[in-house]
């Protein structure tokens, strides 16, 4: 896979995101229920910092808080944006499943990496992406539920992280 040195930069870029986590979460362990999720995003702007988004690729991430107070990513998908709407049929993160279908349940941390430059190795590969997280308008993360087999966001429920 090409972009496999870049799904681990974006790994290793959500692990920093956690570091913006409070230390007194009171998250639970998320369930598996054996249904693959799908995570359809909806309202996809034409332009995000005034770049075009059509024909870019969008790296979608799912975390959970772990017992140690770390983000776990549980779920990727690397998707093509082509209109307004992307929709994800996640795959797992978790090492036993690795590969396998999202089956996870529960309270997650949703993240959006766009890759407006197109490059997938070296150093700077994350320099031109721009990373959204679910707020809900908030500006701070907030967790999203995913119980059912298909859960639909509008990206208006995401905010640039700085």
């Amino acid at each position: 896979m090409k972009n496999i040195f870049k799904v681990f930069s974006i790994i290793a870029m959500s692990a920093l995101i956690a570091v913006s986590f409070t230390a007194c979460q009171d998250d639970q362990d998320p369930g598996d229920d054996g249904v693959q999720k799908t995570l359809v995003i909806t309202d996809i702007p034409a332009t995000l910092d005034s770049k075009p988004t059509n024909g870019k690729q969008m790296t979608v991430a799912i975390g959970a808080i772990n017992k140690q107070n770390k983000l776990d990513i549980v779920a990727l998908d690397q998707l093509d944006i082509t209109g307004t709407t992307v929709t994800s049929k996640l795959v797992s993160g978790n090492e036993k499943k690795k590969g396998g279908a999202f089956t996870g349940t529960g309270d997650f941390y949703i993240f959006l990496f766009i890759d407006f430059n197109g490059t997938t190795t070296g150093d700077n590969q994350l320099d031109d992406d721009i990373i959204y997280s679910y707020g809900a308008g908030s500006k701070i993360d907030k967790q999203t539920s995913i119980t059912t087999a298909t859960t639909t966001i509008g990206f208006d429920q995401f905010f640039k992280r700085q």
